[in-house]
């Protein structure tokens, strides 16, 4: 009975953190490609404007 509960709560932290972990990414991405898309536009607006990209 001893070797289940150990196997269940072992079991039970490695698919905690993988949530954990899948949810991280996510936002991590999401946040990404908010940032990347709004650089684009920041370039495309200074590009019609005749100005040089912004140096990151």
């Amino acid at each position: 009975m001893r070797n289940l509960a150990t196997v269940v709560a072992k079991v039970a932290a490695l698919a905690g953190g993988a949530l954990v972990g899948a949810l991280l990414t996510r936002w991590l991405d999401e946040r990404l490609t908010a940032r990347t898309v709004q650089r684009f536009a920041d370039d495309k607006t200074r590009y019609a404007q005749g100005l040089a990209p912004l140096e990151r």
